[in-house]
Order: C-alpha cells, then structure tokens, then sequence
C-alpha cells in the first residue's frame, strides 16, 4: 500500500516533498524544512569553550541532512546568567575559535548553524555558585514541588540542588534596574555580532521557558516602572534587545525568537493571546521568523512533557497554526512528530519549518535517510528521556539508543584491521546491536539465540510500551542488512561453539525472579506471566499487586490498570522507575496516579499470603489485598555460562544485562564499547 496524507495516496518519492523541500528564514536559504531543536546539552568545555565532542555532535547532523541546527542556550554573559559550566559560551572573542571552527563543521556539509542567546535569570545556578544574586525582574516565590517531583534518588537530589549547598552560595535575588537591563541589552547585542562574526549564520532569541526575558513577559511580572504591568511593558525588554541587536547585525542578518505559546499549570500564566501581541511587537521590529514553544508551572512534575517536551504527538501544531494565520514571516513548530506526521503538519499549512529534537538525537541521519526513501531505517527516539533527564541532574545529554550522541568524537565505529570470527550469544538488545556493529567494522560475526525468535525481553516489553516495539523492529531490519549468521532455537553449550571462533560475546540478559521474601512461592514471575501479557487470559486476578522499583515494574502496573484491574504499585526506593530521565518517570508516575493505582515507595515487603502483601512504610505495617502479586526483580544472568564457557580459553565478553543489570541504556553501551574494542 502507498504511503499517505490524510488518506491521499502517494507515489513513495512524494511521501516527504514538503519536509524535504528548500525554505528561507529572512536571507537564510536553507535546504529543507527540517531544523534541530535548540537544546541545552552540555557537551561543552568546563569553561563554555566548544569542545570536540560538541562541534562532532552538530556536524553529524549537518552531515545527516539537517536543514538548521540551532546551538541550545548560548549564554550571553557566560559565567554571568549561565546555569551550567558547559552551557557554551558567546560573551567573548576568546570563544571565537570554538565558534568558527563549528560553523565550519556544519557548512562543510551544507548545513546552517544558528545559536539560541540566552540569559537565564532564575536559572542562573553560576552566579549563585559564585556568590552573585540571581538576576531577576520580580521576587520569585520559593518552589513548592508537587508529590510526584520528589520521587527522585538521593544522588539525583543531591546533584539537583548542588548549586543551593554550594559554599558561599548565594541563595537570594537580585531585582534588575535600568542599569543592569541596560547591561543584560548590552549582552545580547555584543554576543549576536559575534555569532555574526564566527560565522553562525542566524540568531534566535530565546523568549521562553521561564529564563530572563521570559519572566518579563509573564503577568506575573507586576513591576510598575515600565517594564511590567501590560503586555506593552512585559514585552519591553524583548523589544529593546531586538532593536539593540538589530543595530549591532543590520536588517539582513536573520534574526528570529522563541516564545511560549501558553503557560500551563500556572493560576497566573502567558495566555495565548498577549503572548500574540508580544509577537505582533517583535515582528514590527524586524524579526525573521517565529519558533513556537510552552511552558509550565515547575512545582509541578508533568510540566515538561505537558509543555517544552511534549509526551503526546502535537499539541503545538494548533497554536502554530493560529499563529501562522495572523502573521507573515515563518513559523516553527514541533511535538514529537513521526516524519509522515511532520510531513502532514506542513501540508495542512499549519507551519513552515518542523523542529526536532529527541528524533534527531537518536538518529543524526533522519533527514538523509528520509531522502534515500529509507524511513524506515531511521533508529527510532524509545522516549526513555536521559537526554533532558540528564540536565535535570547536570550530566551531559545522553541517548539510550544511540551512544555515540554527544560523544561523537570520542566514540567512532572504525573499520577492522584485524577481522575476527566473533560468537555472540544472546538476540537480545545487546546481542542485536553488538553483532550488528562488530559486522559493520568487518568482523565475521555468527548470533545464536536460544529461543525461537530475537528480541530477547523487548517482546515482552513490547506489550506494555509500543515505543519498543518500534526499536525491536528496528534492530530486526538493521540485523538483516548484515551479513551475520543469524541462528535461532540454537542455545549454546562449550561443546557447541565452533573451532574457529576467536572471540565470544555473552548477552543472554538478565534473569527476572521474585524477590527473597517469605511466601515468595506465591508471586507469579516474568515466565508464568508470559500468557497474560500476550494472550490477555485469566491466569492474574482481578486485585493486582506489582513488586518492583523498575520501569518494567511500573508499566507492568500500567497495563494491568488499563486491562481493569484494581493495581497497587510497590517500590522500596524513593522512586520508581529509575532508568528513566526524570521528565519521563514523572509522567508515568502520574499517569499512574490518574488511573488510581496507588504508588507506595519506600516500602518494604515483609511477607506474601494467602490474603495479599504484608508491607511496612516507615513505622505503618498493613495488609494489601491481592489475588495476584507480580514479582519483577532483575538479577545479571551471564555468570554461570560465562563460567562454563572459561574452559575454550577464547577471549569472553560480558555486556547487557547478563553482566550488570543497566536495562537498554546499559546494553546499547556495553554494545559499543566491546564492538570497538575487539580487533
């Protein structure tokens, strides 16, 4: 069947006209639709200098066909309004070479490179490091976090607030004059002449998600010397730094913003209307194009997958749409589209450049492939969210699927001079994904998986969480474009193995059991849950309890909900779902919390009965009802083959989960580094 738009059937080399064709922001001609959403990464240099692997990051999407990439929060002041010391910085000619040397990365490639300037107020974690007030236009209320942000480990809060305990800290605001608005105008004017004299080829202001200029615009934002109050006044400092910037860059050098559409989960928030003013007023100044945003309430824990990271497909698309209607220049939207949702978004006329950030992250080569007619080779965003999750705890952005993101020149896939028939065993995430990289440098390479098909748990999980099920399908069809010996039904004994292999990888997993509690002999495991999950039959009563601190856990209790059962979801960590970035455990904790299953951390399993599960939370011991307690606690499954297989005397390599429980993060990583390091 043809692929189609809204039901009109297309010829495959159409299927992506519109994302692919050429578009222009003010004088800036770019190659397709396709721009790379700015996004604050940390794959700087301890002093804001651009570092290697960050240059390699934005030149392999340049290479990969991107039409725009756009540097996330370049700071304007660095270290002043910065909130990380790897956030890149553009307030002086020291940076330049950095600079330079990034745009001529991306050129090389045909791409275009612009940077998003920023000054973060609130979120100047730098200047309270050092001692300096936060620059601020208002008294900003203490936060109040919601329930659910505080499922978090002691090692994620304690990176979270490191800033706060700082020595010397300075914990306070500092309510910005006319001098310091005149100093922070003046930043942002030098600072775009210098991306104009690096070579960057556009600026975007940064107008949103809560940093300074943002926190002018909000109503909340009350000041009565005239530059609060309304919307006029909330918009003054936006307009002065388009007008500064203006004067320093000239007319034809493109110039564009970032503006929330809306706020949500605020009492007293943006609303769309005046934020439209706000726009009206900028484009009378002389901005290029529009980049259409939101955000959110930060008390509450959901509020960045309900706003800047949106967990459902396109809620943006209808405000870019409204948008576009009443203005004349360019507007850019994003929300996690698919390419073919993309697609239909710019057909409808909704919006004239499609932004992406985590599909990009995941696969430097969308646009290409989208061009070769190979969308389906595209390594599809699972949306585990350690990329901004890592922010949240000052880390470096990370891919769970892709561990070469952000480590692009430290982390590359060379060609063998020394080929080796390499026995990988286990058709897991980490067996796939290891046999397709060793074939890929040149490496004979012979997969034997025990069961009857590959994909080892994925097919499991696949069934709670359909976003794996896409990456199951996707290491399926990247394995068949090898050459790798692919055995099902083939388990593997010392006995087995063939005379001529010279290496062995083991990825056989992990093994999931119950916990070590008495009564253990009543929780069903993974295997006598398999018929349940796939067959949707009686074998799990109607009142469920789940035991787990996982992901696998808690989408476990997800499904169980969904299918009517009445679910209760028990972790003895703070949290739940750990391997998850924490924008993506929040979301599942309260979707959780929506459907009614209560979430009980922290608590401990005292025993299993006939009635249910006996638990203790701090002093409190009750009873949980239950006909069914699912028990999912992973243990490393590798040592025991590992052991047996000692005897060959063949080089053994352990990755997955059969050597440490690290879930796919942890296999797509033990992946890389033992395909490069054989040979």
């Amino acid at each position: 069947m043809k692929p189609s738009i809204k039901g009109v059937e297309m010829d495959r080399s159409e299927r992506f006209r519109r994302l692919l064709e050429p578009g222009t922001i003010g004088t800036l001609e770019l190659r397709n639709r396709i721009v790379m959403c700015p996004m604050g990464l940390l794959y700087g240099n301890e002093d804001g200098s651009v570092s290697e692997n960050e240059a390699a990051y934005y030149e392999a999407r340049a290479r990969g066909g991107t039409g725009l990439v756009i540097i996330g929060t370049a700071c304007v002041a660095y270290p002043h309004g910065t909130n990380h010391r790897r956030m890149p910085a553009v307030s002086d000619d020291r940076y330049l070479p950095g600079m330079i040397d990034l745009a001529t990365r991306v050129h090389a490639h045909g791409g275009r490179v612009a940077a998003q300037l920023n000054f973060m107020g609130t979120y100047s974690f730098i200047d309270m490091e050092e001692g300096r007030k936060r620059m601020v236009p208002y008294d900003m209320p203490a936060p109040a976090p919601d329930r659910i942000s505080t499922m978090v480990s002691a090692a994620e809060a304690a990176a979270a607030a490191s800033s706060f305990m700082a020595p010397g800290a300075a914990l306070g605001y500092h309510v910005v004059d006319e001098a310091d608005i005149a100093w922070v105008v003046e930043r942002y004017a030098d600072a775009a002449e210098r991306c104009m004299r690096a070579g960057y080829d556009g600026v975007e202001l940064h107008a949103g998600h809560g940093y300074l200029i943002d926190e002018f615009l909000s109503p909340r934002n009350t000041r009565t010397d005239g530059w609060g109050g309304g919307i006029e006044g909330r918009a003054r400092l936006l307009i002065e730094i388009i007008r500064a910037v203006r004067a320093r860059v000239g007319r034809d050098y493109p110039l564009w913003i970032r503006i929330n559409a809306v706020e949500r989960h605020h009492t007293v928030g943006e609303s769309f209307d005046e934020q439209c003013q706000a726009i009206d007023m900028a484009i009378a100044e002389g901005i290029d194009a529009v980049h259409l945003t939101a955000y959110a309430n930060t008390n509450v824990a959901t509020g960045p997958v309900d706003s800047y990271a949106p967990h459902v497909v396109g809620p943006l698309a209808d405000y870019a749409a409204q948008l576009r209607a009443r203005i004349d220049v360019p507007v850019i939207t994003f929300g996690r589209f698919e390419p073919d949702e993309a697609e239909a978004v710019l057909a409808e006329g909704k919006a004239d450049f499609i932004a992406m950030g985590r599909k990009l992250l995941a696969d430097a080569d969308l646009a290409n492939k989208l061009a070769e007619d190979r969308a389906d080779d595209i390594r599809p965003c699972i949306y585990q969210y350690r990329c901004i999750g890592n922010i949240f705890v000052k880390q470096p952005a990370r891919c769970v699927v892709n561990p070469q993101t952000g480590l692009e020149h430290d982390r590359q896939l060379m060609l063998t001079d020394s080929p080796r028939h390499v026995l990988v065993i286990g058709g897991g995430v980490a067996g796939m994904e290891v046999a397709r990289l060793l074939n890929l440098r040149g490496h004979r390479v012979t997969l034997r998986e025990a069961s009857p098909r590959l994909g080892g748990m994925l097919n499991d999980a696949a069934i709670a969480d359909p976003n794996l099920g896409s990456y199951l399908a996707w290491q399926i069809r990247q394995l068949e474009q090898t050459d790798v010996d692919v055995q099902v039904g083939a388990p593997v004994t010392a006995a087995s193995v063939p005379a001529d292999v010279d290496e062995i990888v083991i990825a056989t997993g992990a093994v999931w059991g119950a916990p070590d509690v008495e009564g253990r002999q009543r929780i069903i495991t993974l295997d006598q849950l398999r018929s349940w999950l796939h067959n949707r039959d009686d074998s799990v009563g109607q009142r469920v309890v789940v035991l787990g601190a996982s992901k696998a856990a808690a989408s476990l209790a997800e499904l169980a909900s969904q299918r009517g059962h009445q679910v209760t979801l028990i972790s003895t960590e703070s949290y739940i779902a750990g391997e998850l970035g924490l924008p993506g455990r929040f979301r599942l904790a309260a979707d959780l919390d929506a459907a009614g299953v209560p979430i009980l951390t922290n608590t401990s399993v005292v025993r299993i009965t006939d009635d249910g599960v006996v638990a203790i939370t701090g002093d409190d011991e009750r009873l949980i009802p239950a006909d069914t307690v699912i028990g999912l606690q992973p243990t490393a499954g590798g040592a025991g083959l590992a052991a047996e297989l000692a005897v060959l005397g063949k080089p053994i390599h352990a990755i997955g989960d059969s050597d440490h429980v690290a879930f796919i993060e942890g296999a797509t990583n033990g992946a890389f580094t033992t395909a490069t390091s054989i040979g």
